[in-house]
């Protein structure tokens, strides 16, 4: 159902129970009064996505309500958002388009309904016309998974400011424009979104486009071109369809890792599997398969295999031929669930001499 759609399903019934109401003689009820208490991000130029928390907010449909800009000194300055620009995702959460404001002015926002007293809070900084400063409202990206793929793979995006307003409002909430690397020198590829799609301000998919190189993926909003290059991190590796990277694993959480390694002239290593992340995710520490390699004129060979302790750590005796020789231990990349759910990283130590 479009937005247009249910803001009219939402006036018919506000409608038809009031009318019900009349007829019956019976005094309308007592509803609860909407109240703002933060706006986020808390500046921006017009067209800045913000999501408004509070409560109250659908005690009556989106169609019988106004959610307003209030100005800090008069209410001729006060800017109320159309209905297209806003609707109601819970009784707590608004997302609205921010209308043409004041720049330099610090709004609160209020949701006036048919009755009751309405609060307005939260506040909100306007740093101009669309396509002005970014303020707090540009986009960023925290991380994405998975790291790899082929055309087709659908991405997760999670971050900050993930909504375009053209998108959030007219195309069925979806997010903001993503872009994949289609070209060395620079060229980009949008990429095609999930219908429906799961989007929120912090995470957003997007489906990876064909013909893509390795690359940073990009996320633009319409607040300000500029700005969500800020937001530009890591690489999204893919090949051709028919033959993704040997090392690659889609789908999955990816967690890092790091391995330890010590070894005697006698061959006996040993070593520890660590995770790096905060709190650890264990289970890429305990039982994971490690090799120790020696060094040889043709590259690494494995010249023992062994497993990790619940602890992570692990030791294994291998053969130490005379004369100085260098030795590291390799924890390959493992996934983990079928379908894949987890990814552990490859580990590889140190190089160590005996």
């Amino acid at each position: 159902m479009s937005l247009g759609k249910r803001h009219i399903g939402r006036r018919v019934a506000g409608i038809g129970v009031g009318v019900a109401l009349m007829m019956l003689g019976l005094a309308a009820p007592a509803y609860a009064d909407s109240a703002v208490t933060a706006v986020a991000p808390s500046s921006g130029p017009t067209d800045c996505v913000v999501v408004v928390t509070g409560t109250g907010f659908r005690t009556f449909p989106d169609a019988q309500n106004t959610l307003t800009f209030v100005a800090p000194t008069t209410p001729t300055g006060d800017v109320n958002v159309t209905n297209a620009n806003w609707f109601s995702n819970s009784d707590t959460e608004i997302w609205a388009r921010v209308p043409v404001l004041s720049p330099g002015t610090t709004y609160t926002v209020k949701l006036k309904q048919p009755s009751g007293t309405n609060t307005a809070g939260g506040t909100f900084l306007s740093t101009g016309a669309a396509g002005g400063p970014a303020g707090g409202c540009a986009p960023t990206i925290a991380s994405f998974t998975p790291t790899c793929g082929s055309a087709g793979a659908v991405v997760t995006i999670t971050g900050t400011n993930l909504l375009d307003a053209t998108n959030a409002f007219t195309t069925n909430n979806a997010g903001a424009d993503v872009f994949f690397r289609s070209t060395a020198a620079g060229g980009e590829t949008k990429a095609s979104q999930p219908i429906p799609d799961p989007s929120s301000p912090t995470s957003i998919q997007a489906i990876v486009p064909s013909g893509v190189v390795d690359g940073p993926i990009r996320v633009l909003t319409d607040v300000d071109a500029d700005a969500a290059t800020a937001g530009l991190q890591g690489v999204f590796s893919t090949t051709s369809f028919l033959t993704p990277p040997p090392d690659c694993v889609e789908g999955g959480t990816t967690h890092a890792r790091s391995i330890s390694f010590k070894i005697k002239s006698t061959g006996k290593a040993s070593g520890k599997v660590s995770s790096t992340e905060d709190p650890a995710f264990t289970e890429c520490v305990a039982a994971v398969p490690v090799k120790i390699q020696r060094k040889t004129s043709s590259g690494w060979k494995t010249v023992g295999k062994t497993t990790t302790s619940d602890t992570g750590s692990y030791a294994k005796k291998v053969k130490n031929p005379k004369g100085k020789q260098k030795f590291r231990a390799l924890a390959p990349k493992v996934s983990l669930g079928d379908p894949v759910t987890d990814v552990c990283t490859k580990a590889k130590s140190a190089t160590r001499k005996v």
